[in-house]
């Protein structure tokens, strides 16, 4: 059981029965964003299949949507432990009186699901166990290009560096996020028509948006976890290399599609604050995952 003093305020039953659909949203604030995320999801043909869990990453923790027939719990987290540290609070404490399911989602609340049969989909969807990520279709609402794959294959050693270089500075990190929103723009439907025909069909990719993670149960019965030291960013790389490391495939599937609300959570021109926190972790997953020297 949650102690009463990690959820919201309000009598919040236990969760009744196991299901094969775990949601984590991670949020800090965000509330009209959560109710919106939350709203498509209540209109799913298959809710009995989905318990959702609300990881609050702000102190209040006042805040409960209207999802009357949706089995859900509200979770305050002690402090604001990020994205990945919040979510796996979250299920470190599902996992205390329900077991591990077929499919843990995490995901962030800037985002809404439009097909209604999305949750009878990923019930029905035949994978295999030597998968560990599902990487849906993440339509972005400013060009509607898709933004799965986030990389269709391994970086290089000397590419990740050089983001851990470039991204020390926040100019440089602004600057890249403005080049890239122009780019988007002006080659959007070229990009579109290059999207649908690469995209067509299931494939194995290196790393899927972190945006809208898709865990196989198969991830955590290897031993993957979601133990990211960084705060924020980086995520998709770290799941990318632990689920590599397992000998484990990240999938892209097209026929399960998400709307991503672009820039909602952590904007287009960052503060100084996740200018740092962007620094943080290029340095990390550099260093981490693709050292420069054998050995090092």
């Amino acid at each position: 059981m949650i102690p009463a003093s990690e959820t919201c305020p309000g009598d919040v039953a236990p969760f009744a029965l196991p299901s094969s659909v775990l949601l984590i949203c991670v949020k800090y604030g965000a509330d009209e964003e959560t109710e919106r995320y939350l709203a498509s999801i209540h209109l799913q043909a298959h809710l009995s299949s989905l318990h959702v869990l609300i990881v609050e990453n702000t102190s209040d923790g006042a805040w409960s949507p209207n999802v009357s027939r949706m089995d859900w719990r509200p979770v305050q987290a002690p402090a604001n432990l990020g994205y990945f540290g919040g979510a796996r609070y979250g299920l470190s404490q599902y996992l205390k009186e329900q077991p591990l399911p077929q499919w843990v989602i995490v995901s962030n609340v800037d985002l809404t699901i439009p097909d209604r049969g999305f949750l009878e989909r990923l019930e029905k969807l035949n994978v295999g166990g030597d998968v560990a990520l599902v990487a849906p279709s993440i339509r972005s609402n400013l060009t509607g290009i898709d933004q799965n794959p986030f990389m269709r294959v391994r970086p290089s050693a000397l590419r990740m560096h050089l983001y851990k270089w470039l991204y020390r500075s926040r100019f440089v990190v602004n600057l890249h996020e403005l080049s890239s929103a122009a780019v988007h723009k002006l080659t959007t439907f070229a990009r579109r028509r290059r999207a649908r025909e690469q995209n067509a069909s299931r494939q194995p990719i290196y790393a899927p948006h972190g945006s809208f993670l898709i865990f196989n149960r198969a991830y955590f019965e290897r031993g993957g976890d979601l133990d990211y030291p960084e705060f924020l960013f980086g995520e998709e790389i770290y799941i990318a290399e632990k689920a590599r490391s397992l000998n484990l495939k990240v999938v892209y599937e097209p026929s399960l599609v998400v709307v991503h609300e672009e820039h909602r959570s952590t904007k287009l021109f960052k503060s100084p604050e996740m200018a740092r926190y962007v620094a943080a972790s290029a340095t990390y997953c550099a260093n981490k995952f693709f050292p420069l020297y054998q050995g090092s």
